[in-house]
């Protein structure tokens, strides 16, 4: 897994693609306060209105806000809208915005 890791690190800086893409890490678009989106999540690990902690493979990410809501989620890609207060990304554990 090492070696095809490198490999494709060295393919995508050829072809001039992304990093993060090649090595399979997770993808995060944030739209002002009201839109976020995760490609290569691993599911939910905690959800409610208030806040939704998102597993990825190399640890978590935890929206907190108001009226927060999954507009969609496939294998792929969860899309989260409502008012967004607060990204933070844990590394291999859960860790919340302000404490």
């Amino acid at each position: 897994m090492k070696k095809l890791r490198s490999y494709l690190a060295a393919a995508s800086v050829r072809l001039g693609l992304p990093m993060d893409i090649a090595a399979g890490l997770p993808h995060l678009e944030v739209n002002g306060f009201r839109e976020c989106s995760v490609d290569r999540h691993t599911g939910i690990l905690e959800y409610n209105r208030e806040r939704i902690v998102i597993g990825l493979n190399i640890g978590s990410l935890t929206v907190v806000g108001s009226g927060l809501e999954i507009r969609q989620m496939h294998r792929e890609r969860l899309t989260i809208i409502g008012q967004i207060d607060c990204l933070t990304y844990g590394e291999g554990g859960l860790r919340g915005c302000g404490g």
